[in-house]
């Protein structure tokens, strides 16, 4: 009982010294943020068997939210906890303790903010594992080279665990000076701002800096619906209207850039109440690929098989949608070796077990450049639902002089930069590739100069510069 009454008494004193000071900095904070948020009530506590475990997990929520650019929304449900006398002291004062650790970090933050003047902004999320950080590291690596600076903003999705930390493809990069991370408290001026992935603007972070931009884009790389069937879009992602008011309420008038044909498609067909009004360019923001860097000398010696292969993160809809589909693109045939880079579940639960000619690489197991120059032939092809708004992994294959057979759906992308089929013609198509090798090097040669004319760094600096970010003469 004495040590209870003692725990009481020292939250109670820490309640009222750091209470006092975190309602004021709460103040403070509404005053200095460049886009204030309205607070966010903590939900009604749900019952659980082990209510402890339960307070653990929402602190830990909410701390992270704190700490990861949504303090002006985390603020109030923790404060409601650390003064809530009904919750253990130990508890109360394990938010207390996180509150304060957050003050005293954001005053140091603050103390070292900067003012940068900047060449391009990129506001993206800089900790995913796929196609938008590639899409990142391949933009910031082209810019630079180009002689232009660049800030990178990180912009977590609030729906998702927002203390992911950045991917190590990003941090390598950043050197601070031709590539900085952009704090909350920073002031920047920048010629073009560019907001990549529009999941981010779902909910705009709390914790800005002061942004004055030339021009501000936003690049469309994905759809707003996981994937459409003939009812329409099924599992939202992002809303267009919620996100071009969003952008707009902070960056102002800016222009959406899509990353290809099939997004266009989709959002006219789909979302054209929607995007009315929307300045969309007519112009793409293809991703890009250095073919320096990923073209192999020479086809690989092989057994005698044709062997294919792919590579992408193994969901339902990266496959086709039926075992008929599957081994159509796929053949459990011995004259193929068939190789699936990322992961083949999907195949596994569909087909019961995978054909004997087939090798499953798990995701990152192998670098992509060293799985395409094993292969002869990439074949992509995707379920009928899925809308796929870029295509990275043909893209890289082509950049290698890997030919691609894929689905017809891609032509408007690629055009004559691959060769389309439908499954059922798949074995025959890449028979006969493989078999001639005049067409075969006239595939490969056909793609590498699509990808030098339209995906490549200097297509990408010809259009920033286009935009107000070409770099200036410097010392």
């Amino acid at each position: 009982m004495t040590a209870a009454l003692a725990a009481a008494g020292v939250v109670a004193a820490a309640e009222l010294a750091v209470i006092a000071v975190l309602l004021a900095a709460v103040a403070r904070r509404a005053r200095n943020l460049a886009v204030r948020r309205g607070l966010e009530r903590a939900a009604a506590p749900v019952p659980a068997e082990d209510p402890a475990e339960e307070q653990r997990l929402l602190h830990e929520k909410w701390a992270a939210r704190l700490e990861h650019g949504f303090s002006a929304t985390a603020l109030e449900p923790l404060l409601r906890t650390a003064r809530n006398q009904d919750n253990p002291p130990d508890h109360r004062l394990q938010v207390l303790e996180t509150l304060d650790a957050w003050l005293q970090a954001d005053e140091l933050a603050r103390e070292a903010a900067q003012e940068r003047d900047l060449d391009v902004l990129i506001v993206s999320h800089f900790g995913l594992p796929g196609g938008n950080t590639s899409a990142n590291v391949a933009d910031i690596t082209a810019l630079t080279a180009a002689g232009l600076r660049v800030g990178l903003l990180h912009h977590p999705v609030y729906r998702w665990d927002v203390a992911v930390p950045l991917n190590t493809k990003i941090t390598e990069l950043v050197d601070g000076e031709h590539v900085v991370l952009v704090g909350a408290h920073d002031t920047v001026r920048c010629g073009l701002a560019i907001v990549r992935l529009p999941t981010i603007m779902g909910r705009l972070m709390d914790d800005l800096p002061r942004i004055e931009a030339g021009r501000t884009v936003l690049i469309v790389n994905q759809v707003p619906f996981t994937y459409y069937d003939a009812d329409g879009g099924r599992r939202p992602q992002w809303d267009p209207r919620a996100v071009h008011d969003t952008v707009q309420a902070w960056l102002g008038d800016h222009t959406w850039y899509l990353v290809g044909p099939e997004v266009r498609r989709t959002l006219e067909r789909h979302h054209g109440d929607a995007i009315e009004g929307i300045d969309i360019a007519d112009e793409y923001w293809y991703e890009i690929i250095e073919t320096a860097e990923w073209r192999r000398d020479a086809r690989p010696d092989g057994d005698g098989r044709i062997r294919i292969g792919r590579h992408t993160r193994d969901a339902p809809l990266k496959w086709p949608e039926t075992p008929e589909k599957l081994l159509a693109c796929y053949p459990a045939d011995p004259a193929f070796e068939v190789r699936a880079l990322g992961g083949a579940a999907t195949p596994r639960e569909m087909l019961g077990e995978l054909p004997a000619n087939w090798t499953e690489l798990p995701f990152g197991s192998v670098p992509a450049r060293e799985f395409l120059y094993g292969l002869d032939v990439f074949v992509y092809f995707i379920a009928d639902d899925c809308i796929e708004a870029f295509g990275r992994s043909p893209l890289e294959a082509m950049a290698a002089g890997v030919p691609c057979v894929m689905d017809s759906r891609f032509e408007a992308l690629f055009g004559d930069a691959a060769v389309y089929c439908a499954p059922e013609d798949v074995a025959d198509t890449v028979r006969a590739l493989a078999a001639d090798p005049d067409a075969y090097a006239a595939q490969a040669l056909r793609a590498l100069a699509t990808v030098e004319e339209d995906f490549s760094p200097a297509a990408l600096v010809r259009r920033v510069a286009r935009l107000g970010a070409a770099a200036p003469d410097r010392p």
